[in-house]
């Protein structure tokens, strides 16, 4: 997530989606787990020197693993390392081991990420790439699609799927719903807890504060249109630079004119943190969200006591099931902390996605096979069900757009009771239910 070039959310189409999974039978269903990678290689593989030489297969993590984003990069390059050893002591892909080769973004300026792309396509040559962030204009894109080479993403924007439609791509999968949904989203779920009396607003108005990043800026823009139509008044809407430890100048507004909920769409863990703590000191009878920081375990850390009755969502998180259970304690047990609620299962499963496409294909370097069993593929990972739109390469969110839990990746909203996460929508994976924070009591 970088850049500041703002697109129009298009979103995605049911009857896309219902369309592609019509031939979703090119990669069966697949649901995670640790066998099955290593199917014997196809005889044009065995036959080609880069594909069937026995070597190891390269494959490239685009992370921020230095620079303010070295949180979330840390659980992507982790996630990424615990997919790569189950897959080796699985036999590998197709008769070969794999090795992760990572490419720092630190910061997020685009030119990292061009840099990063040429290297691992031009200098690595890998098989495929996997990455958290991107650019928010695509620009290191082009370098992906030239090649062919597969890009799983998880950088939440619209504007990337756009990209990928508007230049006919087919290798670039956004792993994950469009962060339109979660303005979207949430409006509808407060909306039903208004519905059913567990919250009722102490007024029908909205403080809204953004980071200053097309990402951001353009949930709070989606959420005020949204907010808009049902009848709510923005109190204010601003806009900040990250890293960004002071929030007086906003919370001054909060508490001159105190609204029914104040949403803050900055995603850095370290703002967020700062922001509820400094919103404890005094708060106001407002429920507080905050999207997808809190996701990263420095996050608790930061804001202590202050986090409990904080709401946040993820359109991409580890779930609280078996599944997920089995792989935050296969994390903890390796790195010896306990993993964060998005990233590096996101990860994780990405590698495995793409693990299981080239094991069918029978060949890693054919990328248009493996881009094939990709986009037929529904896989069920720790984060939920991963089903790509046949047009936008883009995961489809449930309950958003689809009802049934098998068919999309679940659009998750926690909030933080008594220093735990929990998980509060959607069912089937909740774990408990909203509760008004104290300072609202």
């Amino acid at each position: 997530m970088s850049d500041n070039t703002e697109s129009e959310p298009r979103g995605i189409s049911r009857r896309n989606l219902v369309t592609g999974l019509g031939i979703a039978g090119i990669g069966g269903l697949l649901v995670g787990g640790g066998a099955g990678y290593a199917i014997k290689p196809s005889a044009e593989a065995t036959s080609s020197t880069t594909a069937g030489s026995g070597e190891p297969i390269k494959i490239g993590s685009v992370a921020p693993i230095t620079g303010p984003y070295s949180g979330d990069g840390q659980e992507m390059v982790r996630g990424a390392e615990m997919a790569v050893a189950e897959i080796n002591a699985a036999g590998g892909v197709a008769g070969r081991k794999l090795t992760l080769v990572t490419a720092d973004i630190s910061d997020q300026a685009p030119e990292n990420f061009i840099q990063a792309a040429q290297r691992l396509v031009s200098q690595e040559k890998v098989a495929a790439v996997f990455s958290g962030y991107t650019t928010t204009t695509s620009v290191e894109f082009q370098t992906y699609a030239d090649a062919g080479i597969p890009l799983l993403h998880t950088n939440t924007l619209q504007a990337n799927t756009d990209y990928v439609v508007d230049n006919k791509i087919n290798n670039i999968f956004q792993c994950c719903p469009t962060e339109i949904w979660y303005a979207k989203g949430f409006v509808s779920l407060m909306q039903s807890w208004i519905d059913a009396g567990t919250w009722t607003p102490s007024s029908k108005s909205v403080a809204v504060i953004s980071s200053n990043d097309s990402y951001s800026t353009s949930i709070a823009k989606v959420f005020q249109d949204e907010v808009k139509a049902l009848g709510w008044r923005v109190t204010f809407y601003e806009e900040v630079s990250v890293p960004n430890a002071d929030w007086g100048p906003q919370l001054a507004k909060v508490r001159n004119d105190p609204p029914g909920l104040i949403f803050v769409t900055d995603y850095l863990a370290g703002d967020l943190a700062s922001f509820a703590t400094q919103f404890a000191s005094s708060p106001t009878n407002s429920l507080l969200y905050q999207q997808y920081g809190p996701s990263v375990p420095e996050y608790l850390d930061l804001a202590g006591a202050a986090a409990n009755g904080v709401v946040w969502s993820t359109t991409i998180g580890t779930l609280p099931d078996t599944i997920g259970q089995n792989f935050a304690a296969d994390y903890e047990k390796q790195f010896n902390s306990k993993p964060g609620l998005s990233q590096s299962g996101a990860q994780y499963d990405m590698v495995r996605l793409w693990a299981r496409a080239a094991a069918q294909a029978g060949n890693p370097a054919d990328f248009a096979a493996v881009n094939k069993f990709l986009t037929g593929t529904n896989f069920r990972g720790v984060v939920g069900t991963y089903a790509f739109d046949q047009k936008e390469l883009t995961a489809v969110p449930f309950p958003d757009v689809v009802s049934d839990p098998s068919l999309g990746m679940p659009h998750l909203t926690y909030q933080i009771q008594d220093g735990k996460q929990v998980l509060i929508s959607p069912a089937p994976y909740t774990g408990g239910d909203f509760k008004l924070p104290s300072w609202m009591v």
